[in-house]
Order: C-alpha cells, then structure tokens, then sequence
C-alpha cells in the first residue's frame, strides 16, 4: 500500500473520534481519504456495525469498494461491498459499504434508529446534493435523540469547516496538508462559433505535440458533447495511438471498467464532471476542461426543473485542474480566456437552493416531520421551494388538501425509491392493471432522453412504426411509439445502426431498459401486481394524467400547436409529437428553449391524449366555473365572459353582450372613471354646481351635505351608466340631473338659496358667483352695473359677503374688495375723476 498522506494522521482522527461523536475531516484530492477513513475506523475496532461511507456518484461507490477490496486483499461483497440504485454486492459479513447518498433516507424509512449501522461517512461532502443534505441533517438528529454512540465523519477536499462545524456542535475538525503536484494552466481565447468538441479536439492536438507522455482528461457537460468529441477526436492524425473513451454515470459497467485498466496506446478519457472528484483515475497527467456543465435547476414560476448548460464556478475549475496534479507534474488547458475565469462565480449552489424538492419533502413527511421547516437544515431551503413541493404532493394525493399531512397513499409512495410523480404513476397503474406497459413509461421518464434530436422528435419513429398509431387509433400518446421503439431496439441488441436510424441513444436506451428491470423489482417488493397481458391504452393514459395533474395542456384551437397551461401559461407542442390531433393532453417533459438573446419558450413532448370525462371522473374537486363581467378596453364595452377550468387550465370561454345590467354599470362607471374617458354632459355647469356644493358644506358643516369626493362621483357615474354597457351610450349624456340628484331635494334647494348661481344687480342683469371651497365666493361687473348698490352683496343667508372684482368700461379690474361701502367712499370719487375723461360716453355717477 502506497504512503499516503492521510496516514500521518491517523491516530489524531482516531483519538478525536474517541472525545467526540463527530469529526470534519478536510483532505486534498489524492490524499487517500476516501480509500483509507473507513479502514481506519474498521480496523480500530471501536466501531461495532457497519461502516457506511455515502459517494455522491454511483460510478465512484463502486470503484472506491473494489479499491479498498483489493487492498484488503478480499473479494468484493464481503468485508467490503457496494449499493447503488441498480446494482449492490454486499453479503451478511460486509461491514463496511460505499453507497450512494440517496439510500440513507430509505434506510431511516425502514429502520429509524439504524441499530446496525455504527459509522457513517460522508463523502465529498462539498458537492451538496439534496440527499447529502438530507443524509447529515437525518444523523445529526439521530446523535441527538438516542444513538450517541453513531460516529459521523464529514468529508472534503475543499470545504469551509467554519459553517459545518456551528451546525454539528462539539465536532472536532482535522486538516490535512498535502500538495497536489504543480500543474500549468493555459488559456485559450473565446471561440463562441466553433462546438467545443472542435475547440477540445484541437486543444487536444496541440497538447499531443507539446507533451510526449501522460493520459489525457477531457471534461465536457454532457453525454451528447462527449459522443461528438470522441467522433471528432477519431478523426484527427496523430502520430501515436489513442484509446478514447467515454465517462458518464450511465455508460454501461463494462466501459466504465475500462477507464482503470490498463490500455495498449494514450489514453484520452473524455467525462462529465463525475470525474472531477473522488475518483483517481491512474495515469492523467493533462485536463482539456471545456468549462461547462449541465445542472438541474426548479424555476417555481413554471413548476418543474430544468437542465440548464452552464459554465463551471472558479472552484470546479480549479478541481478539474488538480486531477492533472495527482500523480506527477502536469498541464491544464482552459477553453476560456482568463477574463472570464475572473468574472465567474467562486462556487456553484448547492443543490438545494435550485432543485425540486418534492423527492426530499415526501420522506421528511413519512420520518415525521410534518413541518419540512423543523427540520435540522444545514442550508434550509427556500420557503416557494418547500410551497411547491407540498402543492405538487398535495396534487398527488400525498397529502391531505387541508391539514398537509400524509395521507395513506403518500406512505405508501414514501416506499418508492423514484420521485413521487413516478410513485404515483406505479401505484395507479397497479389498481389499473397495467404495471407492465407504465412501469416501462417510468423509466422513460426518470432517465436522460433517448430521443437525440429533440426538433425531429419521433417523427423516425412515427415512419418506421406506422402500425403503432394505426392500432391506437383512438387514443393517442407519444409513449406508445416510443415503447414500441425500444421494444425493438432491446430485441436488436440495442444495435447501433439501428438505434442511428431511429434518432435513438444506444446508451440512453439500455439505461431505461435498466431502469425499467429497477422498477419492476421494486414494485413487486411492494406487492404490486405486474400482469402478464397487455393493458388496455385508456388505463396507461389515465395512469399519466393522475401522476401529472399540474402537467395537462390545451390546444389553443385546431390550428396552432400554442397550448394552455395552468395558471394561464402557454407553450408550444413539439412538432415531432405524434400527438398532433389532440385538443386535450397531459404532458411528460416540458423543456425550456431559448438563450442566445432569443426569448425562451417552452416546449411540450411525450404527450398523451385525454378525455375529458376522465376529468370530471378523476378530479370532480378540481373543477372551476367563472361567469365574469370583462372590459373590453378596444371595444369600449362590458363584455360577459364565461369559462371552465380543471386543475387551473383554461378548458373553455365564452363571449357574449348579454350581460347584467347593474354589474355593466358599475364596471363602465369604473372604466370611464379610471381612465378618464370624456364626458360631453360632464361640463363647465357641472362643475360649478359641485364646487357651490364643496363651499357650502365647508359653511354649513352641520347640514352634513356631500362633497362630491371619488365615492360619490363612482356612484353618480353608475347612475349616468344604468342600463349601458357601451361608452358609446353614456358619453353624449347630459350629467347635471345626475349630479344633482346625488343630493336629496331639499339639499338642492339648500344650494340653490345658500350659495345661489347669481344675484340680480339693480340694473336687472344677473351676476354669476364663483365658488370655491377654501375661499370667498366672487362677482365680477363693471361699475355702472354696481350703479344703487350701497352694501356689498351677501350669500349663505347673510352670513358671507362677496368678493367683488370691480371693473373698468374696458373690462379690467380697478379693485377687489369684499366691502363696497368702502369703495364708494373711499375709492370711487378718484376713479369717476380719471376714468370719466377717457369714457365719456358711459353713465358716471
């Protein structure tokens, strides 16, 4: 066994373990971490039970236990073994086990104390995936509540222990100091128009000139990227022989096998980023890092998650560089400029903070935490997030509409090692009779997709397969060719050729095929009967739209593929649907398209048709009738719209002018008022009655007079608008009645004595009175209409006297004055001097 540098301290994390329940143990990679703690721990003989160690990968807890098998010079599946989703080699003597994160909540599930469990590691812990978040939160409760006695080791390569060791109090923490060797980084310029295959491939042969010796790791997002990067990399001439080779959690275990072994010419391993940490794969010595990768993001607002192709944090960037520092001094090639490495963000998010949580929430429910919010959250999750888990699980049936507690069917779901929408889909097809054919739609749905060109769609299907839809007459979906398709592809042998001429993943369809065997496995450990006749299509269909409620879609009409979603959401059906007929559907995958500075949209594939009796048959609660007043703001008018809606899509509007008379006033009254639409009655008369009004009742408070405030004004206007629904109705209208009539007669005359419209002068013309609320009402005449008027005039019984603007024969003002006594005394005898000289002609007395 090599000198590690783990070794070193060995005793310390031994005696910390001995003071201490819990240990946060950070190692740089190939420091031997993940092989050696849990040897450490076996071989102390502190430990009684077994030893689990959680990988957040399937491909690196497997590797590791045949790693640590062979040291221990064992067979695998005995002292040492593994457990994945699909595969497990464990025996009664296994006691350590590596094991992917996602088993541990289903351990608690079957047995809460896990009383035979003595050890728990977790791996990687950096990485963040929901169920590493679940895992510690789970055991740390667990320490608290009755198994003092568990010993929990959290580890890293890279990891802030300041946080982690707040969270888990009384923890001890161990650093390791190590050195990966010295790797030299290069950069390349930015090459947008050029596939990064291309740009990888060529990286590539410069790095084959420059460096004689050493494999080479080629990091790309995805098993697409990393197909294409191999076909183009076979395509190069270069001097010595290659072997390429792909890494991807799905490839089949064979190939993935022979990542470790030796091989006759250079390696050159192109890999998702499962090969950024964990595993040390002998002989790297050169990165070609394309500075992407795919994550799984939930947007609350549409409800599901997407795949989204992003480039990798500083921190990825810098573990990608360190696998060529394991072993020996090595290089790096970036394809990105350095600018740009500057401007990236330091870290990516942990999982939890932009996932679906529904997976997690429904286990918490089933360990008894009814409110996800008491869990013991390292991060705890947003609170939308958490929301839309529970009305997604409350969809399905989980929970109960109005308490949120789990129901029986959602404890019965909990025993599912799928997402509860797969759950749901099993258990139904259980009581449908047809497991068989929905079990297999399962694995299709919970797996990469197998269809490679998403714009083409199933059309090769549709023309390779006729017969399928012909005996599917009646009922469409896009499962039933697919099925079909990979029917004949696992009886080809998953032939290449073959699955090429279909537009289908070879390896993508060996992963359902998996999958499918999974699920099989797992419904009949749940006792769920699997028939052996075919199902009748309406059952699996039903099936779908039970397990995808908030997932049915509309076609707009006939002549577009625009459907309605819930919540008053469009999207587009793919044109590779074969469910292009259908008005009604409920849809598998919804993908989001767009970037480049495109606006995104969505697209619906794996479709289904539906009936709508099943509607009214499954989901008779979820129906809504609205029978609503509308303003058509083009129009001008109140418009009656009625429709229907299940589980929130719109399934059916009408328009119609017959509408309720007293509800089309009071929304055209709203609408002329809002938006200020002109009213040809509403004039300057109008508004002189309301401002006499607003005066007086400033005057006489006590006679409790309206003033024409925004309430009184809306209901004045629904009276203008009574029996109207149209503006063009009420526009021309005289309003002054109306107005008036907000007043009850004797409130009119009130007015009409208190603060009159005008007075006679004593020539037997009539003055008009302005009034303003905050201010002396006003008359204006010229002198010799004032002619035998002494005393200036009064309103408001007396009680207020007017402010007159006295004015020249040429109309303009000579004074303002509210006493006109004082005018004639005072004023008048200067004013008849100058002004009856430059008017002659007029009255002077």
């Amino acid at each position: 066994m090599p000198d590690l540098p783990i070794h070193r301290v060995r005793q310390r994390i031994l005696a910390e373990l001995d003071s201490s329940n819990r240990l946060v143990l950070t190692a740089p990679t190939g420091t031997g971490k993940s092989t050696q703690i849990p040897q450490f721990l076996l071989d102390s003989g502190r430990i009684q039970g077994q030893i689990l160690v959680l990988q957040p990968r399937r491909l690196a807890a497997r590797f590791l236990a045949a790693r640590v098998a062979q040291e221990r010079g064992t067979e695998l599946g005995n002292e040492i073994g593994f457990q994945t989703r699909f595969e497990s080699c464990l025996s009664a003597g296994t006691r350590v086990r590596f094991m992917t994160e996602g088993i541990l909540p289903r351990l608690f599930l079957s047995d809460p104390t896990l009383k035979e469990v003595g050890a728990i590691i977790l791996d990687e812990f950096h990485e963040r995936p929901l169920s590493s978040d679940i895992g510690l939160g789970l055991v740390k409760r667990l320490q608290e509540i009755g198994r003092a006695d568990l010993k929990l080791v959290v580890m890293s390569a890279t990891l802030q222990t300041e946080p982690l060791q707040a969270y888990l109090q009384g923890s001890a923490v161990v650093n390791v100091e190590a050195r990966n060797h010295p790797v030299q980084v290069s950069y390349l310029p930015p090459r947008p128009e050029v596939p990064v295959w291309e740009q990888a491939a060529k990286a590539l042969v410069s790095l084959l000139r420059e460096q004689p010796g050493g494999d080479v790791l080629i990091f790309m997002p995805g098993a697409f990227e990393i197909r294409r990067t191999i076909e183009t990399c076979k395509r190069l001439s270069t001097a010595e022989r290659l072997d390429l080779l792909p890494l991807y959690g799905e490839l089949p275990r064979e190939q993935q096998d022979r990542i470790m072994a030796p091989a006759d010419g250079r390696k050159v391993i192109v890999a998702t980023n499962i090969a950024e940490t964990s595993l040390t794969i002998p002989g790297i010595r050169h990165v070609i890092d394309s500075g992407l990768v795919r994550l799984s993001r939930f947007d609350p607002a549409r409800g599901f998650n997407t795949l989204n192709l992003e480039t990798i944090s500083r921190h990825s960037a810098e573990q990608r560089t360190g696998r060529a520092g394991r072993e020996a001094p090595g290089t790096a090639i970036r394809l990105w400029p350095l600018a740009e490495q500057m401007r990236r963000p330091a870290a990516t998010d942990a999982e939890i903070h932009r996932t679906d949580l529904a997976e997690i929430v429904l286990p918490l429910k089933a360990l008894g935490f009814d409110d996800p919010a008491d869990f013991p959250w390292f991060e705890a999750p947003e609170a939308t997030a958490i929301s839309q888990a529970m009305v997604l699980l409350t969809d399905l049936g989980a929970l109960d509409h109005h308490t949120g507690r789990l129901t029986d069917l959602g404890r019965q779901m909990a025993n599912f090692p799928a997402h509860p929408r797969l759950a749901r889909l099993m258990i139904e097809a259980h009581h449908l009779r047809c497991l068989n054919e929905v079990t297999l739609i399962a694995a299709i749905l919970s797996e990469r997709p197998v269809i490679l060109n998403h714009k083409e769609g199933l059309r090769p299907l549709a023309a390779q397969f006729p017969n399928t839809l012909e005996t599917n007459r009646a009922l469409h979906s896009d499962f039933f060719l697919l099925a079909n398709a990979l029917h004949e592809v696992n009886h080809r042998g998953f032939s290449p050729p073959f699955c090429e001429q279909l537009g289908i993943s070879p390896s993508a369809a060996r992963q359902v095929w998996r999958t499918y065997a999974y699920f099989l496995d797992v419904c009949r450990k749940n006792r769920l009967a699997v028939p052996r006749v075919p199902a009748d299509p309406e059952a699996v269909l039903r099936c779908l739209l039970v397990a995808f409620p908030d997932h049915l879609a509309k076609r707009r009409d006939a002549g577009t593929l625009v459907c309605r979603l819930r919540g008053d959401k469009h999207a587009e059906l793919s044109r590779g649907s074969s469910v292009r007929d259908a008005d009604l559907l409920v849809v598998g995958e919804r993908r989001e398209i767009g970037g480049g500075g495109r606006p995104a949209t969505t697209t619906l594939s794996m479709a289904s048709q539906v009936r709508l009796e099943w509607l009214e048959e499954l989901f008779p609660e979820e129906w809504e009738f609205e029978d609503e007043h509308v303003w058509n703001d083009v129009k001008r008018e109140v418009e009656r719209h009625s429709s229907q809606r299940c589980l929130g899509v719109l399934l059916e509007r009408s328009v119609s002018r017959e509408v309720e008379p007293d509800r089309a006033a009071e929304i055209l009254a709203a609408e002329v008022t809002r938006k200020g639409l002109a009213m040809k009655g509403w004039d300057e008369k109008v508004d002189a009655w309301v401002q006499r009004v607003r005066w007086l009742a400033e005057v006489f408070p006590e006679r409790g007079l309206i003033v024409y405030d925004d309430t009184d004004r809306l209901l004045i206007m629904q009276e203008i608008c009574a029996g109207e629904r149209r503006y063009a109705a009420i526009k021309n209208k005289d309003c002054m009645p109306f107005v008036q009539n907000a007043l009850s007669w004797d409130d009119q005359q009130f007015v009409k004595q208190m603060a009159p419209e005008r007075i006679t002068l004593p020539n037997g013309k009539p003055m008009r009175i302005r009034y303003r609320p905050g201010h002396p009402p006003q008359g204006r005449a010229r002198i010799q209409e004032l002619y035998g008027l002494d005393k200036t005039p009064c309103v408001a019984n007396g009680k207020i006297p007017l402010l007159l603007e006295i004015l020249a024969p040429n109309m303009r003002a000579i004074q303002i004055t509210d006493s006109l006594e004082r005018f004639w005394n005072d004023l008048y005898p200067t004013v008849k001097k100058e002004l009856s000289r430059r008017y002659p002609k007029h009255e002077w007395r």
